[in-house]
């Protein structure tokens, strides 16, 4: 007969209190195309982020010269977590002569394009099975199959001793309905979420400390130019899926961010 486990013991080596335990951060940020999300994933500094890019937004950042996993396959998304959870995986590996320090974050810059990658991924591995099955037919239960795989690989890049910044496109909602374009909503009571599945998007919120709107507003530079501010929307707001998670009253929106300032925002309030 097995002995029974000392569940005393195991307390005083697992259970912990949340001041002294080292913890990394999650953020979420989403918003239209062209709105400068990739460059925000790029400000903790070149040798400290490596950038997931399924969507090549990163190809004409030259100057920067930032390290880049380019994701083309669902498969690819599996390599690169393989890699980070190594704790090893450094400028260093990728361009010899480069910094040894392992990569302190990752952005996983695209989670729209990467659930299309899981919906197809998802649809080629059931026609194998199913020879009788259309090809290139989705099928319903395709759908929850996808939306499986992207809630393990949030959770999977959520389990990384690092920062994880992700990414997605904006979609509009109303009453139930998504919509693609501002037009085909005009009349409705519009409220902006990443344009992630239900179940996809709910996962991805609860994983992370904040939940961002980027957006890009013209004020008035020196001089008196015109130029664009780039803010992003993290208090709660009637019209967007934000929130964030903190010790500390923060401000609802941050006028030009960086993933540095808002680590040190919800950690120390300043």
């Amino acid at each position: 007969m097995a002995a029974e486990k000392d569940y005393l013991a195991l307390a005083k080596t697992r259970a912990h209190t949340t001041k002294n335990r080292k913890s990394y951060r999650r953020f979420m940020v989403y918003a239209r195309n062209k709105k400068g999300k990739t460059k925000l994933g790029l400000t903790p500094g070149r040798d400290n982020v490596l950038t997931i890019d399924p969507e090549a937004g990163t190809d004409l950042m030259k100057n920067f010269d930032a390290f880049v996993w380019p994701m083309t396959q669902w498969a690819d998304m599996q390599e690169a977590y393989g890699a980070l959870r190594t704790g090893k995986l450094s400028p260093n590996h990728i361009k010899q002569g480069e910094s040894s320090t392992p990569f302190s974050w990752v952005s996983v810059d695209g989670l729209t394009r990467m659930n299309h990658m899981a919906l197809t991924f998802v649809r080629l591995v059931q026609e194998e099975k199913d020879l009788d099955r259309q090809p290139g037919f989705i099928q319903q239960r395709d759908y929850g199959k996808s939306g499986d795989l992207m809630k393990q690989m949030i959770l999977n890049f959520c389990s990384l001793k690092m920062n994880v910044y992700f990414t997605s496109q904006e979609k509009m909602i109303s009453d139930g309905n998504s919509y693609d374009d501002d037009e085909d909503a005009e009349d409705a009571a519009a409220y902006y979420v990443p344009d992630l599945p239900n179940a996809v998007r709910g996962m991805i919120n609860s994983q992370a400390e904040v939940i961002g709107r980027l957006y890009v507003v013209r004020v008035e530079g020196k001089g008196g130019i015109e130029v664009k501010q780039r803010r992003l929307q993290i208090g709660l707001h009637e019209k967007y899926d934000t929130g964030f998670r903190s010790d500390f009253s923060l401000p609802d929106m941050i006028k030009r961010p960086t993933l540095p300032g808002l680590v040190a925002l919800i950690e120390t309030g300043e």
